[in-house]
């Protein structure tokens, strides 16, 4: 196959969870078929360097360019309407032409606008997860600004129903995300497919029960649900851990610290490591990964990417919820500060548990999640999306 991504940010460096995903299938893709990126550059963000193997293509994306796109609100939600971008029309037409695609796969609602440019070849829409679920459980927690996320929710929910009705495939990392896309909508459940997030997973798990008792936060830090929730474990939980093992310390670790996270470095124990160089030794030297978000949606990156490198985790069960198929000893779900502070001190404590939950988590992520299997399903939905078009 020839496959072109477009996407709204370069796949590298990875930063974010659509990156990661996207920059995942191009590895294990661009060993069997041809492929080629088209990326738009947001304002500060870094050059792409793409693989030797890949067709990459650049479109600067102004902050004047963003604002002045706002204007299309008015048809278009907000999230998508700052992506507008008539060059980035052109550039993909431009590659188009010269690279001849046989599938296009957009990356995010956000680009849908390009779907009707499109229609000569059959598209893939990588919604990644429900925008409009992350939008109502954002609200939750900001009641100030709850008339206007709620009001973003419901565009969003028009808007994906709209293009999962327009594309040839639309595709979504958990369960939750489809039942919330199909909610209310008449979406067949056909129409939308889910993908599972894909990592890379150790041949073993290596949990060292001789580590110090260190707590690892790991991810984007500039993340609405992974900023709010690492304040609300610094603020509730910490102290409680802190009172039971006074030498524990806390690692909070990735890119796009904000202020509020980094004043958390104030906290005795608790150390900031801001877009640190190798996140996967942090991962190793640390004893318990936690995921203490409260909202959000889609699949948590931090919890399989600790699983896959034999690290037990403790999650919220809105945390949890983004994962499928789990027995149940995989991870421990911690709802309110008590059980969760109890829960990560009993790890620390118990080399013998921490070990054999990071075995079963390690196992479960390698049977749902490995990287090449979850390509190999992604794969089967491009080749489904060329067969239908060819029929019809």
């Amino acid at each position: 196959m020839r496959i072109l991504f477009v996407t709204t940010r370069p796949p590298w460096p990875i930063r974010r969870g659509d990156q990661a995903r996207t920059a995942g299938w191009v590895e294990q893709l661009s060993m069997r078929h041809t492929v080629a990126i088209v990326s738009q550059r947001p304002p500060r963000f870094p050059p792409a360097v793409f693989p030797q193997q890949v067709d990459g293509y650049e479109v600067l994306l102004s902050r004047f360019r963003m604002g002045s796109s706002l204007w299309r609100s008015g048809a278009y939600p907000i999230q998508a309407a700052i992506h507008y971008q008539a060059r980035l029309e052109k550039e993909v037409g431009r590659v188009r032409e010269g690279f001849k695609p046989d599938v296009v796969v957009l990356v995010l609602s956000r680009l849908g606008w390009l779907a009707p440019a499109i229609r000569d070849c059959p598209v893939v829409l990588d919604l990644v997860d429900s925008l409009a679920l992350n939008m109502r459980n954002r609200a939750t927690r900001q009641p100030w600004l709850r008339p206007l996320w709620n009001w973003e929710a419901w565009r969003l929910e028009k808007w994906d129903h709209q293009l999962v009705s327009r594309v040839a495939r639309a595709t979504v990392v958990s369960e939750r995300d489809k039942v919330a896309l199909c909610a209310g909508s008449g979406i067949s459940g056909e129409a939308i497919r889910v993908v599972p997030f894909g990592v890379n997973v150790c041949d073993a798990p290596t949990f060292d029960p001789g580590a110090d008792p260190v707590v690892l936060l790991s991810g984007n830090l500039g993340y609405f649900p992974t900023r709010e929730g690492a304040l609300w474990f610094g603020r509730e939980v910490w102290p409680k851990i802190r009172q039971t093992l006074p030498k524990a310390r806390w690692l909070v670790a990735g890119a796009r610290p904000t202020r509020a996270v980094q004043r958390l470095g104030r906290i005795p124990g608790v150390e900031i490591l801001a877009d640190p160089g190798d996140l996967s030794a942090v991962r190793k030297a640390s004893r318990v990964a936690i995921a203490p978000m409260r909202s959000g949606s889609g699949t948590p990156i931090k919890i399989l990417e600790a699983m896959a490198e034999g690290v037990p985790v403790v999650a919220t069960p809105e945390a949890a919820a983004g994962l499928d198929g789990l027995a149940g000893n995989e991870l421990r779900i911690a709802e309110d500060p008590k059980t969760f502070a109890a829960s990560v001190t009993e790890l620390l404590k118990d080399s013998a548990a921490a070990e054999k939950q990071a075995a079963q988590g390690w196992s479960w992520v390698r049977g749902r999640h490995a990287l090449g299997l979850v390509a190999h399903r992604f794969e089967s939905v491009l080749e489904a999306a060329i067969t239908s078009r060819q029929s019809h």
